[in-house]
């Protein structure tokens, strides 16, 4: 018997709203835009935060970059600290790695832009990397699609060879037959030993789709050492934390550098961690703004939710009167309220939903960044409608609930 008067009670909600299409469009508006909101940001922040995690792995927790500059951190960046600092040279790299205790690896990175050119075809200010062994591959995520990478002698040499992103090289020899050919960087002719495979887009701006690699003692000849970008790049042992790493980088650099005790480093430390916490308070302040809005546009949904239920209960006075004197119970009528208003923002929670799967593969195939969608994302907009939907018809849910029988039957609209 209850399961029939609750199925009669949610048929009756059905009809109800779909014979009043246009008021409850109306009233669906803040929780359509309210959840969309929330919704929409929780998935940004949630996949950008998936994509960072990601790009942090293929950069290498114990692994140490030496810089002119900082990476930042909490508070004011002090550029004043790191503006005096001279870029990291050839003779700190073979320092760190000729005395260097805790260190698994050591590489230099040289980065400049310059214009590269094949035959009719050229790219302005193109980045082009000059590296050590083994960093084109890790940290830089140049993985091979077609050719090699650098021999031991054309590091040694510097000749005149280089890898190129898949970018890169589409834009260069769009008939894909760049292996072999020979290119020219800054106006030296380069021969193309590899090509990478298509990384697509990275966070922080460093896709390997877009470099060309040589090798470093080549870099050094064909670009100006004062205006080109230097790293040293140190992977630490396993079984040492980063803060042991950074002391061994410490004592290598300040006795190389001649640094007096009193004098503070000149020379920054850089690791993936200090750029996480930036992105961290990034995404913790737009996941409140988020809230924020979408706080606000669901309150007016709200408020509009529990108006057409006003409504709704004033129109049918007379019909819940005959409900009761048929013998429905104060529950029954509470409940078929409060399902109409829950429904009412499922519907909204629903529609704001959509919105958010449209846009999520559209937002993918523009970025470049996967967005996507997760159960956690569902149970929120489910339970965000659910309750928004009771606390806003609850009142009127109640007042129809109390009407008296004999009075509610001699009401008139």
């Amino acid at each position: 018997m209850v399961y029939r008067l609750l199925g009669d009670g949610l048929n009756f909600i059905f009809r109800y709203i779909r014979g009043n299409r246009l008021r409850t469009l109306l009233s669906l508006l803040g929780i359509t835009i309210g959840i969309f909101t929330i919704i929409a940001i929780l998935v940004a922040v949630d996949s950008l935060k998936a994509s960072v995690t990601q790009e942090f792995a293929k950069l290498g927790s114990n692994t140490i970059y030496v810089s002119k500059w900082g990476w930042g951190g909490k508070g004011e960046y002090p550029w004043w600290v790191y503006r005096n600092n001279p870029e990291p040279d050839y003779r700190d790299y073979k320092a760190l790695q000729d005395h260097g205790r805790l260190f698994a690896n050591v590489g230099m990175m040289l980065s400049n832009n310059g214009t590269v050119k094949y035959r009719e075809l050229a790219i302005e200010e193109a980045d082009v990397l000059g590296v050590t062994p083994g960093l084109a591959e890790r940290p830089l995520n140049l993985v091979l699609a077609a050719g090699r990478d650098f021999t031991p002698l054309e590091f040694e040499r510097g000749q005149s060879v280089c890898m190129l992103g898949a970018t890169i090289a589409s834009q260069l020899f769009p008939n894909g037959d760049a292996l072999g050919m020979k290119l020219k960087i800054r106006g030296f002719p380069c021969k193309v030993v590899g090509v990478g495979k298509l990384h697509g887009n990275s966070m922080f701006g460093s896709s390997p789709d877009e470099r060309i690699f040589v090798p470093l003692q080549f870099m050094r000849r064909v670009v100006d050492i004062k205006r080109a970008s230097a790293n040293v790049i140190v992977t630490g042992k396993p079984g040492h934390a980063n803060e042991e790493v950074n002391d061994d980088i410490r004592r290598v650099l300040r006795a190389s550098r001649h640094l007096a005790p009193s004098v503070p480093d000149n020379f920054a430390l850089n690791r993936t961690e200090l750029v996480a916490e930036d992105l961290e308070s990034l995404f913790s302040v737009l996941t409140k703004a988020g809230w924020i809005i979408g706080g606000f546009s669901i309150l007016v949904g709200g408020l509009g939710i529990a108006n057409i239920m006003f409504v709704s209960v004033k129109e049918r006075t007379r019909i819940i009167g005959i409900q009761k004197s048929l013998g429905a119970k104060s529950w029954f009528i509470l409940f078929q309220y409060l399902a109409e208003s829950v429904l009412l923002s499922l519907v909204g929670g629903a529609i704001g939903f959509a919105l958010v799967a449209i846009i999520a593969p559209i937002a993918t195939s523009v970025s470049g960044f996967t967005f996507s969608i997760s159960w956690l994302h569902v149970a929120i907009g489910l339970l965000l409608s659910v309750v928004i939907g009771t606390v806003s018809g609850y009142i009127p849910a109640q007042t129809a609930a109390r009407l008296d029988p004999v009075i509610a039957m001699t009401k008139t609209v």
